[in-house]
Parts: structure tokens; C-alpha cells; sequence
């Protein structure tokens, strides 16, 4: 059972600046955003909500569900379909109602025991009930983001949380239908116990070497060159073949973790630029901030060359861009 006040943290600060498309006609007035992308021409499964936009689209075809097949069958479906149910990604509806601690549960798979009883008051650290926060948005904006922390269903932990709402008619209630996505790359939550290098290499994949990069930048961005010491040399950072790099965008070595050959650093220097093909890829990192590249390098885990998925991160440390960097082997 989800409890109260312990729960969330909601920060409800992008209302104004992220893309609110209003419903009602008072709000029509204000703002004149184009509508929302339909179903029809963008979808997305659970499965594949990575993004804050794919949030978006997810629940616009969860809106479109319900508006087509009913209520009885898009609860049915939000409950138990592939499509709509995934890991840490659902579909919720609650009741939107002015009266605080009275906005019932109408749909919640991870917890179906909840459903048709009232939340309670559900308040966050900076002293806001998270439904009274929603009822807000719908009710003022039509949809909208709501930031706060909720337990999440794959890890069982209390996470940090960003869902897209939108107002619907939930059979005759007043209600609000949203999915949100959690994430281990932001100034919040970056824990030390959730992206490291030995999870990294243990596990890899795109999603967990994208946060291990970000967070391993915000860490460069708060501390400047002191940062780099620990992320070379600490164990939150170095595990096996996974290490961090930074260099600026000529190629030269500011800091690298490689324990193979520190002083060389990075396979993305001069040194080994013959692996592109005389292609620029320090240019196509800075310019466009964040990129994927591909290639071979002699992993110092096993000394063998192998296949490399490494992702590279632009930041300015005190005025000078750098590119932070790591990767995984796939042989």
C-alpha cells in the first residue's frame, strides 16, 4: 500500500516552460500551442517509453485507447496488454477533484488493490499534496508534467518520477490519465548505488552507459578539473573494461581512467583517429553534444581488440568544452 508523505517529492517547476497544450477555452485564450502528435501518426509501447516525448505520445494513445474502445476494455487492457504495461512504464487514471485527499485511484496496475479508494493526501517535501498538484494542471492547463518520487514497480525503490497528464472522462468522473518515466540520470538522483561502472559492466547496454556518461558529466560540470582525479581513478567510476575519458575537442587528453595506458587516454585522441577512418568524430561530438560511436579497441580487461559502443557527453568546465566519454565491449 502506498503510504504518504514519505513517498513523494513532486516539483511541479516545468508547468509553464515545458510544452503545455491546453483543453479548455478559457486556457485557449492564453497559450496557442499546436495540438498534441495523434496515435495515428506516432505510437509507441510501453516498452519503448524511453524519453520525455515518448511519455508524451505514450499517453495521448493511451487517451485515444480509451476514447475508442471504452472504459471497461482500455481498464482490461492498461491492466494486463504488453502494449500498455511494461517493467516501470504503465498507465494510471486517477480522479481529478478539488477536495484534497479525496481523488480516488480509477486505475493503477502495479497496485490494483487500490483502485476505487481515495490517495489521501500524498505530500511532497515542499509542502504540496501531488493529486491536489494535478488537479492544477488539468484543471487550469488540460495536460501538463508533474515531477515527484513514487515507488517504482521493476526495482521496488522510490524513485524520482516525471509523468505526462491530460485531462478524460472517465465514465462520467472527472479524471486524469498519465505515465511517466524514471530516471538515474538527473541532478537528483545520479546515486552512486544505481550507476556505477560495475553495474555498467555487468549489465551493459545503451540506457545504462547513457546515464553512467550524464552522470559522470554533471559531476564534471560541479567540480571542474578537481573531478578528475575521482573520475579516474575511483572505483564508482573504474570497473574492468569500463573507464571514463575527458579530452577537449582537439583530441588532447584531459583525464582518462584506461588502465591499460592512462598517459596514451583515450582511443579517441590522434593516436587512434585511423579506427574512423579520418573521419572527425571529436567535431561531431562537440557539435552536436551528445553522440554514439563505433568502433574497435584492445579492451584492457582482456588485451584483446573488440567491438566498442562508447557514448561521449560535450561540457563546459570553466569555460573550456570537454568531451566525457565511455563505453562497453561486445565480444
Amino acid at each position: 500500500m502506498v503510504k504518504a508523505a514519505t513517498l513523494l517529492r513532486v516539483r511541479s517547476v516545468g508547468l509553464v516552460t515545458l510544452l503545455l497544450i491546453p483543453l479548455t477555452g478559457a486556457a485557449q485564450t492564453l497559450i496557442s500551442y499546436p495540438g498534441p502528435v495523434t496515435c495515428a501518426e506516432q505510437s509507441v509501447a510501453a516498452r519503448a517509453v524511453r524519453t520525455p516525448k515518448d511519455a508524451e505520445v505514450f499517453v495521448q494513445c493511451a487517451y485515444e485507447y480509451v476514447q475508442e474502445m471504452g472504459i471497461e476494455e482500455a481498464r482490461r487492457a492498461f491492466h494486463e496488454d504488453e502494449r500498455w504495461k511494461s517493467g516501470p512504464t504503465y498507465v494510471w487514471v486517477a480522479e481529478l477533484t478539488p477536495v484534497p485527499g479525496a481523488s480516488r485511484a480509477l486505475v493503477q496496475p502495479p497496485d490494483p488493490s487500490r483502485e476505487g479508494r481515495p490517495w489521501g493526501f500524498l505530500v511532497d517535501d515542499y509542502g504540496n499534496d501531488l493529486m491536489s498538484e494535478i488537479y492544477r494542471i488539468g484543471s487550469s492547463f488540460g495536460e501538463g508534467w508533474v515531477y515527484y518520487a513514487f515507488p517504482n514497480p521493476a526495482t521496488g525503490e522510490i524513485e524520482p518520477k516525471a509523468s505526462y497528464v491530460r485531462t478524460i472522462d472517465w465514465g462520467g468522473i472527472p479524471a486524469a490519465i498519465g505515465a511517466g518515466i524514471y530516471r538515474r540520470d538527473l541532478p537528483g538522483t545520479c546515486r552512486s548505488e544505481e550507476v556505477n561502472a560495475a553495474m555498467l559492466d555487468s549489465d551493459p547496454s545503451r540506457e545504462r552507459l547513457q546515464e553512467f556518461v550524464r552522470c559522470a558529466a554533471m559531476e564534471l560540470d560541479s567540480m571542474g578539473y578537481f573531478a578528475s582525479v575521482s573520475l579516474a581513478n575511483d572505483p564508482r567510476w573504474r570497473s574492468d573494461s569500463i573507464y571514463l575519458f575527458g579530452l577537449d575537442t582537439y583530441g588532447y587528453t584531459f583525464f582518462s581512467g584506461s588502465p591499460a595506458n592512462p598517459l596514451i587516454g583515450s582511443e579517441l585522441s590522434s593516436v587512434y583517429i585511423g579506427s574512423f577512418g579520418g573521419r572527425n568524430v571529436l567535431a561531431a561530438a562537440d557539435d552536436f553534444g551528445e553522440t554514439f560511436l563505433y568502433y574497435s579497441n584492445r579492451n584492457p580487461a582482456t588485451n584483446q581488440w573488440q567491438r566498442k559502443v562508447t557514448f561521449v557527453k560535450r561540457v563546459t568546465s570553466f569555460g573550456v568544452p570537454v568531451l566525457i566519454g565511455a563505453g562497453y565491449y561486445l565480444d
